[in-house]
């Protein structure tokens, strides 16, 4: 069994007196019918599971009256079992496939006797708000309980996810945590060690069948076959769903991404996504970007202006990087080389792209929205990669791709603006060059040891 995270938020849901029908949001292939009938298993006598992707004529049963006591009746007669309350775990799967079940998770919050668990995707490609009680039947329309329902997003697999896969002993991963967290270096072999367990969730992602089917055989080329398919299952969900007079735009804009995230100014640029140069590229793929963006298939990373506060009042909503979701199905795009060089520590295949996406996978991951900023010229000219807002602290964040540690943007950045802290990760170990931290590119997947600096420690 793959330890995820997730299981201890569904764990502390169940014991909730006051629990709503809850719903796991996140892209395909990332675990969520796994863990959640994992769950089932442990915790209750029984689970019902309710897939609508494969079979959608289950949508008939939420014709008419979606209320509980109307409902359930119609749910044990399909499927010729007994329901019992708080001990049945009721399990909607792939419900973005129909809308009046969504909806109907707002009456089991407020009857309280049902236990009721949803997982979707592309839920924010296909959804339009309702406020009031649903009377739709049509399934292409999927109105949102709001405030009647509990949602968490989840994510493939993350670092100490992938720590724990490997047989990493719990104590060891909090003892990397307690190293950051204080700014105590790391021993070199060790340093060494866990760059090479981070090098390896690079090229292997967080997507959990690629990640079990590396543990059991140890050979990276064993899950090539799993990042294939789970690729073209990606490109199969744009062909499904992405609006049929859009399909091929919408294509054209997921294939951009690995290619734009190798050019030196990673600013994505719809012009380039056909090749064509257009101005009215913006217009054309706009639309299909957002697509993209909703189906959780690209991480976004907003320009500001200035890093004045509220960070979010500054954001350009017309400038953006966009990164791929998992790192490690970027590296099956850029195929076997930058796998290969990665594994022999040859840092110069690419991997300022790829140093990039894995930060910024592993701050989205830990629930943070990253900016970042850009002044081409001028005397005050500089690139900050990623700009943070944790708890009102605005940390500037710059990604060093090898073990040199020139950083003059984060030097000249506190003449500028005012910003709390200041981190460089690369590959190097944790020190102190002024009031510059650097640590090792791994720490930002330990962002829960972030929310204090050396500076508090001192004091």
């Amino acid at each position: 069994m793959l330890r995820r995270k997730v299981y201890d938020r569904l764990v502390r849901w169940k014991d909730d007196p006051d629990r709503l029908s809850l719903l796991i949001k996140g892209p395909r292939q990332i675990g969520k019918t796994y863990i959640i009938e994992r769950f089932a298993k442990d915790h209750y006598d029984d689970c019902l599971r309710l897939d609508f992707h494969s079979n959608p004529e289950l949508a008939g049963l939420f014709e008419g009256s979606i209320e509980p006591d109307r409902l359930i009746p119609r749910l044990e007669m399909y499927f010729d079992r007994g329901i019992e309350p708080g001990r049945t775990l009721l399990f909607f799967d792939e419900i973005q496939v129909c809308s009046r079940a969504r909806a109907s998770l707002k009456y089991f919050s407020l009857d309280k006797r049902y236990h009721v668990i949803a997982s979707g995707s592309l839920l924010g490609v296909k959804h339009r708000l309702c406020t009031g009680d649903s009377t739709e039947s049509d399934s292409t329309n999927l109105c949102i309980p709001l405030g009647y329902e509990e949602s968490i997003t989840m994510h493939a697999m993350d670092f100490e996810e992938f720590l724990w896969a490997r047989g990493i002993n719990p104590k060891t991963v909090d003892e990397i945590r307690d190293n950051i967290r204080n700014g105590v270096p790391f021993n070199e072999v060790i340093l060494d060690k866990i760059n090479r367990l981070f090098f390896d969730f690079m090229i292997v992602g967080g997507m959990p069948e690629a990640v079990q089917r590396y543990v059991d055989t140890g050979s990276h080329k064993s899950y090539q076959n799993i990042h294939d398919r789970i690729l073209e299952d990606c490109r199969g969900d744009i062909l499904k769903y992405a609006p049929s007079s859009q399909v091929v735009k919408t294509s054209f804009c997921f294939d951009s991404i690995p290619n734009q995230l190798s050019e030196s100014n990673k600013k994505f640029h719809f012009s380039r996504i056909d090749g064509q140069l257009s101005r009215k590229a913006a217009s054309t793929y706009s639309e299909n970007l957002l697509w993209i963006k909703g189906a959780g298939y690209g991480n976004f990373c907003m320009f500001l202006n200035d890093l004045s506060k509220p960070l979010v009042s500054r954001i350009q909503r017309d400038s953006f990087k966009v990164y791929f979701y998992d790192t490690g199905l970027l590296m099956h795009h850029y195929g076997p080389g930058s796998a290969k060089a990665l594994v022999e520590g040859d840092v110069s295949y690419n991997f300022g792209a790829l140093a990039e996406n894995i930060v910024m996978e592993c701050l989205v991951k830990s629930g943070i929205e990253p900016m970042t900023y850009r002044k081409n010229s001028g005397s005050d000219r500089m690139e900050l990669d990623f700009v943070l807002d944790l708890g009102g602290r605005t940390v500037v964040v710059e990604v060093k791709s090898g073990r040199r540690r020139e950083h003059p943007s984060l030097s000249k950045v506190d003449s500028v603006f005012e910003v709390d802290r200041k981190i460089l990760l690369g590959l190097s170990n944790i020190s102190r060059e002024g009031d510059v931290e650097c640590y090792p590119l791994f720490a930002a997947a330990f962002m829960d040891v972030w929310d204090t600096g050396w500076d508090d420690l001192d004091a």
